[in-house]
């Protein structure tokens, strides 16, 4: 009798954690596309006002700053700085680094690539357009994301516990 109470609650506790665990991820995408935001919103100052190279400017907004895509930006601006990569290239080797911590889906990283494919290659109004043009888009989808969170979160937690109840359930 006892064996069996342990193990449903156990049961019940593991997918518990599961369900929250995964309304965790739809928590944590809007807030990375929030912090990215950011850190395009420095990137662009950075290139307007104080005429640094791009990986220095990336190396320079990542510092003091907490998180995945702070940590994106920094490593970035490392592999920019260290070999002869190109944007597009470092960043890509930046994001598979840090995939597991990355909440960001393939609408972020489509952004993102087809603005770091301009950076470092055309003139300062160019990159500031392309900014401004990257920083509106990651709006609409922090949104859609916004959205996307309100809906799956609540769902993801009643599932875990329901499912355990029920896993529970069927085994006694």
């Amino acid at each position: 009798m006892w064996v069996k109470l342990a193990g449903s609650i156990l049961v019940i506790a593991a997918s518990t954690a599961i369900g929250f665990r995964l309304a965790a991820e739809f928590e944590e995408r809007p807030r990375q596309i929030r912090h990215l935001q950011g850190m395009l919103t420095g990137l662009k100052a950075f290139i307007n006002f104080s005429a640094r190279p791009l990986p220095e400017a990336l190396r320079q907004i990542a510092s003091g700053r907490k998180g995945p895509v702070a940590e994106m930006f920094l490593r970035t601006g490392e592999l920019l700085g260290r070999s002869g990569e190109n944007t597009e290239q470092a960043l890509a080797a930046a994001r598979m680094g840090l995939a597991k911590q990355l909440a960001l889906a393939r609408p972020e990283a489509e952004v993102l690539e087809q603005l770091f494919a301009v950076l470092g290659k055309t003139n300062r109004r160019e990159q500031e357009k392309c900014l401004d043009l990257a920083i509106n888009q990651l709006q609409e989808i922090e949104q859609e994301a916004a959205a996307e969170r309100e809906k799956h979160t609540k769902v993801c937690r009643y599932l875990g516990v329901c499912g355990g109840l029920a896993i529970v359930i069927v085994l006694i």
